[in-house]
């Protein structure tokens, strides 16, 4: 089982339909899933092939992706809403889209599911900067008292304030800003001991245990081109 902080919508590439199970013991089988975060889950995907998109909560669409499903810990998406972009889908997993041509793709894909609606948000500035500081500035960590000085509020404050506009604590998101980057240096060849330094780990068997415990997957498979291509924009 892994369960992760992101919004994750799973494509089947294929016309085989995928297989998740969660913690609880629910069961669902359909060509697209749509999986809350925090939810514990195994995927079997053999005969399908997939596409993983993860939303973290500074994504607009994860904010309507949650407003979608609501209180379910999964859902079932009608992946026929998806046929009109299956040459784009298919250039993408080709590596042939920049990261712009890969993110209209990506709107593209998320606004064809049926029940999407765009939300009203109102986001503290202080938390986005925050947030954004936190991805953008890995291997260079902070303290969560120096990222509230930053902003002009106390510590207290900001992680009340961080939790309430983005639904997650800052010292789960501070987590996952480290987990999104290992991800994207896995298959650049670079050591995991490296790898786990570059991205605020002091080793790699810190850094393996926590990944799996994210992605169910081990840096290995994910570092190997032939089972997984990772992408980042």
């Amino acid at each position: 089982m892994s369960r992760r902080h992101a919004v994750t919508i799973l494509y089947a590439l294929h016309d085989a339909p995928l297989h998740v199970d969660t913690e609880d013991g629910s069961q669902l089988s359909a060509a697209a899933v749509l999986i809350a975060p925090h939810v514990a889950r195994s995927l079997d995907a053999r005969d399908a092939g997939v596409l993983s998109f993860n939303l973290d909560q500074l994504s607009y669409e994860y904010h309507a992706l949650m407003r979608m499903l609501g209180d379910r810990a999964m859902m079932a998406i009608d992946a026929s809403h998806f046929r009109a972009l299956r040459r784009e889908l298919s250039a993408f997993c080709d590596g042939m889209l920049d990261c712009g041509m890969a993110y209209r793709l990506f709107n593209q894909f998320v606004r064809a599911i049926v029940e999407y609606r765009p939300p009203n948000l109102l986001v503290d500035m202080r938390v986005l900067h925050v947030a954004n500081r936190v991805m953008m500035e890995l291997p260079l960590t902070h303290t969560i008292e120096q990222l509230a000085d930053n902003v002009g509020i106390s510590a207290d404050r900001l992680r009340h304030l961080f939790a309430e506009q983005l639904g997650v604590s800052l010292k789960s998101y501070m987590l996952w800003a480290k987990m999104r980057r290992a991800a994207l240096l896995f298959p650049t060849r670079r050591s995991l001991t490296e790898i786990a330094h570059s991205v605020g780990f002091a080793d790699s068997a810190h850094l393996t245990r926590t990944f799996k415990s994210y992605f169910g997957l081990t840096p290995s498979f994910l570092a190997d081109p032939t089972r997984v291509e990772v992408r980042g924009c």
